[in-house]
């Protein structure tokens, strides 16, 4: 399981990283990166679990490139780049990590955007997208994708050998918020994923280190 660490202060990330530690979660950060800096968070992060480097990077390869560099010092788990910057900037991202435990992971289509919005910005449904993206991110050498739980089944179909990061996953009866493209965990592995995110519904939690460990027990039958 990843945990999203999303829009959180240092002090309140810390609060809940240390006791989760006992869970084995991997930790998501994005916005935090940017605020305290790479080479802060990182190897200070990485005391408390493997990382996921949410940076979603999408611009000319020689930028990525530039970006990638900041994680060799301290290479995270995985790092994420949105697939519609297309097959040489992903490459780029791929090279600079080459020799590193870092897996780069394609962002396919993302989890807020419903059908009608989907048509709106690429003129086809989410699947359709998701597939082509994929597509893409294979050729560059990526080592897996971030997908809705609705398309990780036909992306394990086609690329088995693949990390997959569903994200859009809630418990039955959680408020999905503003995720258009959901289901629950139980679903999200048995149709392929290899990697759940979970983010408010942990944080929000009483207990995040109970609420981990029920989902895993009761809903994975993982623990």
């Amino acid at each position: 399981m990843i945990v999203a660490l999303d829009g959180k202060d240092w002090e309140d990330v810390l609060a809940v990283i240390d006791p989760l530690r006992t869970t084995g979660c991997i930790l998501k950060v994005n916005d935090l990166l940017w605020a305290r800096g790479f080479d802060r968070l990182l190897p200070d992060l990485s005391v408390y679990g493997r990382v996921m480097a949410d940076i979603k990077g999408h611009d000319i390869p020689n930028t990525l490139e530039n970006i990638s560099k900041r994680l060799l010092l301290n290479p995270p788990w995985a790092v994420t780049v949105h697939g519609s910057g297309g097959e040489k900037m992903i490459k780029s991202v791929v090279d600079v990590l080459k020799g590193t435990p870092t897996k780069v992971l394609v962002v396919t289509v993302p989890t807020s955007i419903d059908l009608v919005t989907s048509k709106e910005i690429y003129h086809r449904v989410p699947l359709d997208q998701v597939k082509t993206l994929a597509a893409i991110g294979d050729r560059a050498g990526a080592h897996g994708f971030v997908c809705s739980p609705q398309e990780v089944g036909e992306l394990r179909a086609l690329y088995p050998n693949k990390t997959f990061v569903t994200p859009g996953v809630r418990s039955p009866g959680v408020e999905v918020g503003d995720q258009a493209r959901v289901d629950t965990p139980a679903n999200a592995i048995q149709n392929g994923a290899t990697h759940l995110v979970m983010g408010r519904q942990i944080l929000g939690a009483k207990d995040p280190v109970v609420e981990v460990n029920r989902a895993l027990r009761e809903e994975l039958k993982l623990a």
